[in-house]
């Protein structure tokens, strides 16, 4: 009895992990296409924690869609630049960052401006490629130029942290794409070598090697990302992935995923898919 208990139990740990795959392929969601809207970047796009999604049309303005693809607000920035990057995850304080002028612009819930920052009246010497608010009211900044990771303390004028990068980077062959801090870590995304990764006091932790990616996104625990027709899940406590397949008739090439909708980003428009499981 007792042999034949511990064959079932034997049977069963080694059933697990393909139950589990079988359970993750049933629960894979339906995806239903609701409607497109055209826009001017795939990868200046953001999302809220209250599900609103951001984005810059065709003429360069900043829409703000409703959890179901509708744009519901629009903000026309003066004639300072296109947009490079933009975070909304605290919808009271919107960041905006434009390369060419090295400006941030903040906007609150109702995309009026609040305030701006200019690195150049900042004296900050160098030229920041990407963008991102710090949890602690500064600001991420990758300078292309010294090739470093830095924050920004405005409200003290200076730089409170530096890390170099050049170890970590092909100074002839980078080409940052975004930086994001999310749950006490920044996300650094570099096109050619993959994501670094670093702890909120700058310190370089690791890399994850999926390049070739246009924006990386965050829910809960998991990391995502489009690539090569799917939609990457990667959990950043278990570093277990999952994938969705997306549509092939179109080449998508970022996402951003909400609660019963999926959003997925052509190089010229956004395709809003109801989630159904």
């Amino acid at each position: 009895m007792k042999a034949r208990q511990s064959i079932l139990i034997l049977w069963l740990v080694l059933l697990a992990p393909l139950l589990a795959q079988a359970q993750d392929t049933l629960q894979a969601p339906v995806l239903t296409y609701s409607h497109s809207i055209a826009i001017s970047s795939p990868s200046a796009i953001s999302q809220d924690r209250n599900g609103y999604i951001y984005l810059l049309d065709e003429r360069l303005n900043l829409l703000r869609l409703n959890p179901l693809g509708q744009p519901v607000d629009t903000y026309s920035p003066p004639a300072r630049g296109r947009i490079s990057s933009l975070h909304a995850w605290n919808p009271m304080k919107i960041v905006l960052f434009y390369e060419g002028s090295q400006e941030l612009v903040l906007l609150d819930r109702f995309l009026r401006p609040i305030s701006s920052t200019d690195l150049l009246d900042l004296q900050y010497e160098g030229t920041a490629k990407a963008a991102a608010p710090a949890a602690d009211q500064g600001y991420w900044l990758f300078d292309e130029t010294s090739l470093t990771l830095s924050k920004l303390n405005p409200a003290m004028r200076q730089i409170t942290v530096e890390t170099p990068l050049n170890l970590l980077l092909n100074r002839e062959e980078f080409d940052v794409r975004q930086l994001r801090e999310y749950q006490n870590l920044v996300y650094l995304l570099d096109f050619n070598s993959g994501i670094l990764v670093f702890d909120n006091l700058g310190n370089y932790k690791k890399k994850l090697p999926y390049t070739g990616l246009q924006h990386l996104g965050f829910r809960n625990n998991a990391l995502y990302f489009v690539k090569d027709g799917k939609l990457y899940f990667y959990d950043l406590y278990t570093q277990k992935e999952r994938v969705l397949e997306l549509p092939q008739q179109k080449k998508y090439v970022s996402a951003l995923v909400g609660g019963k909708h999926l959003y997925l980003f052509t190089t010229d428009a956004v395709e809003v898919y109801l989630l159904a499981e």
